[in-house]
């Protein structure tokens, strides 16, 4: 993984994160277009990685969707699907780093804002508790970068 890797994930991981947040749908080509240019980059300029990347890419969907299914499908098949870029931008051992770094800060967002609601005496207008539908992308995005370039800075 190098700043060019991430880069390719950064520029197609906008539209998946934006439609996510917007429509809780991730576009298949933006999962896709992604994984093409970053398989291509990794095979021609970083062949290094690619071995990474490709095991990134096969495991990361197997524990998606497993959630899915532990969950009884509370989680969409676009997260799933959005996984295989994710492993492929970080391989596999920083991708489950990445998963569990945006699963924390998933929750610490969704933990403030039900205390800001509470404080205010506001509601959201959406449904809150176990029903409420959460973009994951951009949260999954978030990891894969910080974790990601972290990584890249120390290592």
């Amino acid at each position: 993984m190098n700043w060019i890797c991430l880069l390719i994930f950064a520029l197609f991981s906008i539209a998946a994160v934006v439609k996510d947040i917007r429509e809780l749908m991730i576009p298949d080509w933006t999962i896709i277009a992604g994984s093409a240019a970053l398989l291509a980059y990794q095979a021609l300029f970083a062949h290094d990685f690619l071995v990474q990347g490709l095991l990134g890419a096969a495991l990361s969907p197997l524990l998606f969707y497993a959630v899915r299914r532990i969950t009884n499908f509370g989680m969409g098949l676009g997260d799933v699907k959005y996984s295989i870029l994710c492993g492929l931008c970080a391989g596999a051992s920083l991708a489950f780093i990445s998963y569990a770094a945006a699963s924390l800060i998933c929750a610490l967002y969704f933990a403030s804002k039900c205390l800001l609601s509470k404080k205010t005496g506001k509601k959201s207008g959406k449904k809150t508790g176990l029903n409420t539908k959460i973009p994951f992308a951009p949260f999954m995005a978030a990891g894969i970068l910080a974790v990601c370039t972290a990584a890249r800075i120390i290592f």
